[in-house]
């Protein structure tokens, strides 16, 4: 499964007012970012369960295209909806969402993500030499 307009539309609840070009441009900006985050399969054992599945940078490029189209429905709502009321209404519902989605992304994002570094600890020992 590849992520498309239409899952990402899907996950949204088929909202009105976001272009297809939109979601095209942000699965592309979006993939190019968890394609680099992701952890590099070459020093891990080929049997390890820490390999990073396409299933779940799949997940994380959703999350983050979902985000990313909630705060462009957030900054659009006022071209689109007349009544006063509505907008308020949609303004909070899409910034409850917004929140959401943005910490799934995070953790979605940490979990196929290479950390900081790896550190090596050396340990200096006292020898003794006889002579």
């Amino acid at each position: 499964m590849t992520v498309t307009t239409d899952t990402i539309r899907d996950l949204l609840g088929r909202p009105r007012g976001l272009n297809d070009a939109t979601i095209s441009e942000y699965i592309t900006l979006r993939t190019i970012q968890v394609n680099k985050a992701s952890r590099n399969a070459t020093f891990l054992p080929t049997d390890t369960t820490n390999a990073v599945t396409e299933t779940e940078q799949e997940a994380a490029i959703k999350a983050l295209v979902v985000s990313d189209c909630l705060q462009v429905l957030v900054d659009t709502i006022p071209s689109y909806v007349d009544n006063e009321g509505e907008k308020r209404e949609n303004d909070i519902r899409l910034n409850a969402q917004l929140r959401a989605y943005q910490q799934r992304a995070n953790e979605l994002l940490a979990l196929i993500s290479e950390q900081g570094g790896s550190a090596f600890v050396f340990k200096a020992t006292k020898t003794r030499v006889d002579g």
